[in-house]
């Protein structure tokens, strides 16, 4: 005869199996909290003068949770980015660059591990820009911003450290390898 205890740790075990395989679901990157991706993402750290690269992505799903009816991304978006204190410019206008070509293109991926399973991906088309070889000269915070789709917006915030100062050096040890083993006699000779 089965006991209420039992049927209660069965009971209980189901549960917890059920809401650990509910919650198989893959998350989106930190770069990408909506439809609108900056990278490099909120939180980056930069040396003054450091030369990087920024990508910019509207995403426009076709299918699953995320669709929104819109399946073409929106290709008028702007960026904008702003030193802490100051006006925000253009991206073109901050860095003194053409504005880039637009890049269309999609891809799939799998929301959970039920999607996976079913062999079922979501499409996602993509509208993109990349501003190569840009620098920020000054030290400070700036605040770069992606605004897509009437109105919706994706904000990194960037902190640019100084460069330190050079300090002259003083010692060099430099230490010289020849052999992983040296025979007992040489490392006499050589200490004296």
């Amino acid at each position: 005869m089965i006991s209420i205890k039992s049927l209660s740790l069965a009971a209980a075990a189901a549960l917890s199996w059920a809401s650990t395989v509910g919650a198989q679901t893959f998350q989106r990157l930190g770069t990408c909290p909506t439809l609108g991706c900056v990278f490099p993402p909120d939180q980056t750290d930069f040396l003054a003068g450091q030369y990087f690269d920024i990508r910019l992505e509207v995403h426009a799903p076709v299918n699953g949770s995320e669709a929104t009816g819109k399946t073409v991304p929106d290709s008028n978006f702007t960026f904008t980015i702003a030193k802490q204190g100051r006006r925000a410019q253009s991206a073109a206008t901050f860095f003194n660059v053409p504005e880039p070509a637009l890049e269309r293109w999609n891809f799939t991926w799998f929301e959970d591990l039920f999607a996976r399973d079913a062999k079922t991906p979501s499409l996602v088309n993509v509208a993109s820009k990349i501003y190569r070889r840009v620098a920020l000269y000054e030290a400070g915070e700036y605040t770069a911003t992606l605004s897509y789709n009437n109105g919706q917006k994706t904000t990194a915030s960037w902190l640019v450290r100084d460069l330190a100062t050079v300090q002259k050096t003083k010692n060099i040890v430099l230490f010289i390898g020849v052999s992983i083993f040296v025979h007992p006699t040489v490392s006499r000779l050589t200490a004296v």
